[in-house]
């Protein structure tokens, strides 16, 4: 406690002060090369998008791709952490020298593919190999990007950054290889990078969400997964709010009523809670919903408790009729005209409005005009597993207007946490990649390098609570500085109508003001190569292995792919009681609950310092940070 208190007391006489230290200048030149790094990148994969760069790739993709669950790399080595590398392995061990690490692989990457898109291995549909098989052909400039990069991080004594790309149809591929640690049963990994926060952050920039929730009994299970694949997309550059639709209520978590809550885990984690309390104690009522949710935008905005993009969405999800009667359809249309009149004189773009009709039952007519006559987006939903995935996708619109090339230079930024592929803290910079090949590009992943807190305290030439700090408050800068700019045609918003929920079309969605024919929302897939012949996976030999079997080794031990059997791997996995293990894990428990808690007061103060210059009258709460897995 006595400690605790010395942080506080740090904290509040240092959160409002600038950090001098000459060092921070090597921090921003870090930050510089993981944007550059990143962008280069993005750019690269873009250049092999064309029709005829995908048609080669096909042609040597045949058993050349390694999958994270079932496939053993060719190369594996275990070298420790004596350098602090981003992957680290706590069920292996504590990586010291003479104890027991992770493998890894630098001569490969590795694959896997969202539970949506998986299927028996050997069995994937076109779309799937495609992917597969246009992305290996960046396999060799991950492995020139790492090596040509490690004097650069030699100097503060930690590895290249792990970096990836999550594509928009669920296939995700990592350098370096690393053991899943994801796998069920079945050797079939449950990682999905199009609902990790990098991979939002990067594909639709800072936005402002409201929920507008119809929350009658045939919904409420249904609309617990939607609302927790919307809410768990957000990143702390975003704001956002619920509205329950049935009473009329919005709960703010700490704060008064009509404002945004900033997007970090704690305040998602509370949100989620309330959703899943929320009971309908009277009737639909479309006006006073979203009456409040446009109150709630207009008082957010005037005492910025939102972000400065003003990029707004609403999103309206009902399985029943507009039934309180105290206002009309046409008193909602009338509102909602004048509320974006509002908008248009100050401006503004206002917000984007998202209708979802769920069940049999539902109310088409209102939410499909809704759509129509406000330049948004309805989809007809039948099902629970659609509903997620539909609401889930919101974020097309945005990413759809990201590839104006004005946005080019567009890079997001997450808080630091755990790294999924290890014990490792650190931050990820994240950039969209479009097939620019038509007129209109399209979102094809999102491309994400990870880099250690390690490193950033060290360019910093300090290491501890106040560094920390200081990296904090960069990282929640960063990811707000950066404003889109989203002008999208008639013709791209019936694309989206179109496609954006149903790859096949769903034409009764369009508003007919698209005068030519819509656009696809899909990247060109290679005509002359037939996929069917393709079989994509390398080395299909540690399904029945265990995740430490797959993973554990003795540090400075290396191994080539097949040069031992199962039954060797088992009398030769590394046992894990590294005597420098439990006080490896007390260290880092202890590191973590004190980052935490530094994080809390510090964006708490950085909020308190920017609303005591903006307004003597606000003061923004609970902006916690809890270090998640993205």
């Amino acid at each position: 406690m006595k400690l605790l208190g010395q942080v506080y007391a740090l904290l509040f006489c240092c959160a409002c002060i600038p950090f001098t230290n000459g060092s921070t200048v090597a921090l921003e030149e870090m930050f510089e090369r993981m944007t550059s790094d990143t962008l280069a990148f993005a750019r690269y994969l873009e250049s092999l998008l064309t029709e005829e760069a995908k048609c080669d790739a096909i042609q040597d993709c045949s058993e050349s791709n390694y999958d994270s669950c079932a496939s053993e790399f060719p190369f594996l080595e275990c070298p420790g952490n004596d350098v602090s590398y981003a992957i680290h392995v706590d069920e292996c061990g504590s990586g010291k020298k003479g104890g027991c690490g992770g493998f890894i692989d630098f001569t490969a990457s590795k694959v896997s593919l969202a539970p949506s898109i998986r299927t028996a291995l050997g069995s994937e549909e076109d779309h799937v190999k495609d992917t597969v098989c246009w992305t290996l052909a960046a396999e060799q400039e991950m492995i020139r990007i790492s090596d040509s990069a490690k004097d650069y991080w030699d100097t503060y004594s930690v590895s290249p950054p792990v970096f990836y790309f999550g594509a928009d149809n669920g296939v995700f591929r990592q350098y370096p290889a690393t053991a899943d640690k994801l796998c069920d049963k079945q050797s079939n990994s449950s990682y999905d990078p199009r609902v990790r926060p990098w991979y939002v952050a990067a594909s639709s920039g800072p936005k402002d969400i409201i929920l507008v929730l119809d929350v009658a009994v045939s919904m409420r299970n249904d609309l617990r997964l939607a609302a927790s694949r919307v809410i768990s997309t957000l990143g702390i550059g975003d704001h956002f709010a619920v509205v329950n639709l049935c009473n009329n209520d919005v709960t703010q978590l700490g704060k008064e009523d009509l404002l945004l809550s900033r997007a970090t885990d704690d305040n998602k984690k509370a949100m989620l809670g309330y959703i899943n309390r929320l009971r309908c104690s009277g009737g639909r009522d479309y006006y006073s919903g979203f009456e409040k949710a446009f109150d709630t935008f207009k008082r957010s905005n005037t005492v910025e408790f939102s972000t400065p993009c003003r990029h707004q969405a609403i999103l309206f999800v009902t399985d029943g009729n507009m039934d309180v009667r105290e206002q009309t359809e046409q008193d909602l249309y009338e509102m909602i005209d004048l509320e974006r009149n509002r908008y248009t004189l100050n401006g503004k773009n206002p917000p984007v409005i998202f209708t979802y009709s769920y069940g049999d039952s539902a109310s088409e007519e209102v939410p499909q005009k809704l759509a129509c006559r406000y330049d948004g987006i309805w989809s007809r939903i039948s099902d629970e597993e659609n509903l997620v995935d539909s609401m889930g996708g919101y974020y097309k619109y945005f990413s759809y207007g990201l590839g104006d090339q004005r946005n080019d230079d567009f890079v997001a930024w997450v808080l630091p946490y755990v790294f999924a592929n290890g014990g490792s803290l650190g931050t990820t910079v994240s950039a969209p990649v479009y097939d620019r090949s038509s007129e209109h590009p399209v979102l094809v992943g999102v491309v994400g390098f990870d880099f250690t807190l390690a490193a950033m305290e060290r360019a910093l030439g300090k290491e501890g609570i106040e560094s920390r700090d200081i990296i904090i408050e960069d990282i929640v800068e960063k990811s707000i500085a950066k404003c889109p700019i989203f002008n999208l045609t008639t013709c791209q918003m019936e694309s989206l109508r179109m496609y954006g929920t149903d790859p096949t079309g769903f034409p009764a969605a369009t508003c007919e003001t698209c005068p030519s024919t819509i656009p696809s929302l899909e990247s060109a897939s290679c005509t002359t190569e037939d996929l069917s012949f393709v079989s994509l996976w390398a080395n299909v030999n540690v399904r029945s292995y265990s995740f430490e079997e797959r993973a554990c080794c003795n540090v400075g031990e290396s191994r080539a792919a097949g040069t031992v059997t199962l039954s060797e791997v088992r009398e030769q996995v590394c046992e894990v009681q590294d005597p420098v293990r439990k006080e490896s894990t007390v260290g880092k428990i202890f590191y973590i609950v004190s980052m935490v808690v530094g994080s809390v007061i510090l964006i708490c103060m950085i909020a308190s310092c920017q609303q005591g210059r903006k307004t003597a009258d606000s003061a923004e709460s609970s902006g916690a940070v809890v270090i998640i897995i993205p």
